[in-house]
C-alpha cells in the first residue's frame, strides 16, 4: 500500500513536471490575436464590471498564504490554456497554482476573470469537466483525492471563476466568495 502511494505521487509530480515543461518561453512567445482596439476596451470594460478593483493574482497570494499552502507553484498562462481547456479569447486574467502537498493529486488553485457571462460559464465547465477527470483518475489508487474532487465545485461569481481542488477548499471558496464582489 505504501509503495503504491509513493508511486502515486511520484507520477503526479511527473506529470506537473511534465505539463509545466512545455510551457517555458516568455511573453514574447505569445502570439496575440489581431483585434481592433474598440473589440478590446469593449472585452475589458466588460469583465471589469465585476471585480475590477481585485487582483487575482494578489486575491490568489493572499489566498495559499492563509491557507498555509508552503509548496505553491505557478501554473503558466500557456499551461491554464492547455490543462484546463481554457480558450485564451475568453479569459480577461487568469492566475493558477498547485501544489504537491496533499494526496496523490496535487492541489490545484485556479481564479479566473472571463470577458463576459458565457466565457465565465464556459470555464465554469471546464473547471467542472476537470475534476470529474480527477475524480475518475483517483477512483483506483487514490480514495482521498476521488473524495475531495466529488466535494470540490467551481465557484462562479459574476465574470470570475475559482476552482479549489484542495483540502482547504472550503476556506478558499469562502476568501473568494468575500473578495469578489
Amino acid at each position: 500500500m505504501n509503495m503504491k502511494r509513493i508511486l502515486s505521487v511520484t507520477a503526479a509530480l511527473l506529470l506537473l513536471l511534465l505539463a509545466l515543461s512545455g510551457c517555458g518561453g516568455g511573453a514574447e512567445e505569445a502570439a496575440e490575436p489581431a483585434e481592433s482596439e474598440t473589440e478590446t476596451t469593449e472585452t475589458t470594460e466588460a469583465a471589469e464590471t465585476v471585480a475590477s478593483d481585485v487582483s487575482l493574482q494578489e486575491l490568489a497570494d493572499r489566498m495559499i498564504a492563509d491557507a498555509g499552502i508552503t509548496d505553491a507553484i505557478p501554473v503558466s498562462q500557456d499551461a491554464l490554456m492547455k490543462v484546463y481547456g481554457l480558450d485564451a479569447g475568453q479569459i480577461v486574467e487568469a492566475v493558477g497554482y498547485n501544489a504537491s502537498s496533499g494526496g496523490a493529486f496535487p492541489q490545484e488553485i485556479i481564479l479566473v476573470r472571463a470577458a463576459d457571462a458565457d466565457a465565465a460559464a464556459a470555464v465554469s465547465d471546464a473547471f467542472t469537466a476537470r475534476l470529474y477527470d480527477i475524480k475518475t483518475q483517483a477512483e483506483s489508487y487514490d480514495p482521498d483525492s476521488a473524495t475531495l474532487a466529488e466535494q470540490c465545485q467551481p465557484l462562479l461569481k459574476g465574470n470570475c471563476v475559482g476552482l479549489f481542488f484542495s483540502p482547504e477548499f472550503g476556506q478558499l471558496m469562502q476568501m473568494f466568495d468575500g473578495a469578489i464582489s
